[in-house]
């Protein structure tokens, strides 16, 4: 039986091998009438609204605070229109628009490619307002801009220059009024980069850039810069996935302002790039000359750890450096300080002594960007500003010596092709140590004067159809302190109060209408909420304002 349960078993197994083996072709013989399905005219043309999507670009600033009260609902990016020629490109964009207050707000900006290797930029910005508010008649300003840019591409060689100029007017809130504070400044410069490796395979890049900055009638300054980056990438430590990249940065600044100011600093680092890993480590040597000429030398290292295919990345560094606190970075941030610094020389240099750095990048789905992150620095001689002794509702400098806390963190949203959201929110903390200041009295240190220790932005765009895009932006920032009031004893002046300034919180609206394809028209309402917050003591923002106006690609 059990034999027989054996040869049965053989026989069944033979069997199917033989049907696995059997190869069957069928052909079927047949007319075939092959159908196309009928096509339609594609009668769209490129969507040049798409550009108008783009969230705003207005990011807090935890290096240093400088509040601009304008946010932009929309960062210009026009498209570019191909001609007959095959390289000629050309693309025009312009913006123009009239706002309450008497406020006209203007913007043309030009791209071309007038051959091959050359790409061409022109741009002319003006905005003022020039009805005043109550209590304050000469609350007017103007900002002019002119850009110009070029870059030339060679088969080794890429070089862009660039022009800058900006035309700014202010009204100072004091006993002369009447007068406008004109502001000037010009940038130009070029960097020079190579597209391929030179010899030894070493990549270079070279960055020449000169500033002019003054007050009509007051201060002037004259800033050079230069920078250079030479690296050379190979694997001389064996790993399949491991290439190391040596570098050396040079930097030099020279500040010609009551005196002349030198700085140059030279920065080796040697990075290790993995699949998991990004190592830096270098050091930092600053060489400085003006009276005391003291330099300093700093760490330089930096560290990225990655996981899951680089969607996450925990990231640490130290650092540290010495800069010249220039009297162009000064105006940016506050147009009202008094006219002559005569003690200039005394705030010459910011010295980060120390500086950390840690935080989480993550990406979830091509949906969600975002980012939480820390910092701590030591710095000696960082400006701040208190109200002027001499020049009433004017601001002198105040050097302080601190340790500042930073925690920041943003996200970044795409619900959709339609919606688009960005949140950023940073806290910043003051610890001081010692401050003196650009006239001899003694300085007050209570608070970290005009800094706030809340800062919030969220900025959405709302797509509704190819017609219809909106736009909204709300910052809010935490109370601030001013060193104000004056007293005089004597022949002294003495500060003699500390006024807590409200906080901030500006709504702004923004809507587009895509009336045809190269026409639109646009309406956008700042402050909202009519919040009349203080920028600086005795220098209020606007109410309520509106705007209406068209823009026009050509």
């Amino acid at each position: 039986m059990r034999n027989s349960l054996i040869v049965i078993l053989l026989f069944l197994i033979g069997i199917s091998a033989n049907a696995q083996s059997h190869n069957e072709q069928v052909t079927v013989e047949g007319t075939y009438a092959p159908q196309i399905q009928k096509s339609e005219r594609i009668t769209k043309t490129p969507d040049i609204t798409e550009n108008d999507f783009n969230i705003p670009n207005y990011e807090i600033n935890t290096e240093d605070y400088i509040y601009n009260y304008n946010i932009d609902l929309e960062p210009v990016s026009p498209l570019t229109y191909t001609q007959k020629n095959d390289y000629v490109t050309t693309n025009n964009f312009l913006k123009a628009g009239l706002g309450t207050r008497v406020s006209p707000d203007f913007l043309f900006r030009h791209y071309s490619n007038p051959t091959k290797r050359m790409s061409l930029g022109i741009g002319v910005t003006h905005n003022s307002t020039w009805l005043g508010m109550k209590n304050y008649e000469n609350a007017k300003y103007m900002n002019n801009e002119f850009r110009l840019s070029m870059t030339n591409r060679f088969s080794q060689l890429q070089l862009h220059s660039y022009v800058n100029y900006h035309y700014d007017m202010y009204f100072l809130n004091n006993d002369f009024n009447d007068q406008a504070r004109k502001i000037h400044s010009l940038n130009a410069g070029v960097n020079a980069n190579n597209n391929k490796s030179s010899y030894m395979s070493l990549y270079d890049e070279f960055a020449l850039d000169y500033s002019y900055s003054g007050i009509q009638g007051g201060m002037q300054e004259n800033f050079l810069k230069f920078n250079a980056h030479l690296e050379h990438t190979n694997s001389w430590f064996r790993s399949k996935d491991n290439m190391q990249t040596l570098s050396l940065d040079l930097n030099a600044e020279l500040d010609n302002i009551e005196q002349t100011l030198f700085i140059i600093a030279a920065n080796p680092h040697l990075a290790f790039d993995g699949e998991f890993y990004n190592l830096h480590l270098g050091f930092r040597v600053d060489a400085k000359t003006n009276s005391t000429s003291v330099g300093g030398i700093y760490p330089d290292i930096k560290g990225s750890l990655y996981l899951f295919e680089r969607n996450f990345e925990f990231y640490a560094g130290l650092g540290g450096k010495t800069k010249i606190n220039s009297l162009k970075e000064i105006l940016s941030e506050n147009p009202f300080i008094i006219s002559d610094l005569t003690k200039i020389a005394e705030f010459d240099y910011e010295k980060t002594k120390f500086d950390f750095q840690g935080g989480l990048k993550l990406k979830v789905l091509n949906m969600i960007n975002g980012h939480v992150g820390v910092r701590y620095r030591k710095i000696g001689n960082k400006v701040f500003y208190v109200s002027s002794l001499t020049q009433p509702n004017t601001f002198d400098l105040i050097l302080n010596n601190c340790h500042v806390f930073n925690f920041y963190a943003d996200l970044h949203v795409k619900i959709n092709d339609k919606i688009k959201v960005v949140g950023d929110f940073a806290y910043n903390n003051y610890d001081f140590i010692k401050a003196r200041m650009t006239d001899d009295f003694p300085a007050i240190i209570a608070h970290a004067w005009y800094k706030p220790k809340v800062e919030f932005a969220l900025r959405g765009v709302y797509k509704y159809n190819n017609k219809w895009n909106f736009n909204i932006a709300t910052y809010f920032e935490g109370k601030r302190y001013a060193l104000t009031d004056l007293t005089k004893y004597e022949n002294d002046y003495y500060f003699d109060g500390i006024r807590e300034l409200k906080p901030i919180c500006d709504i702004q609206l923004g809507c587009d209408y895509n009336f045809r394809d190269d026409l639109s028209f646009y309406a956008e309402v700042k402050n909202l909420i009519h919040n009349k917050y203080q920028i600086y003591y005795g220098y209020p923002s606007y109410g309520f304002q509106m705007f209406l106006g068209f823009k026009y690609r050509f």
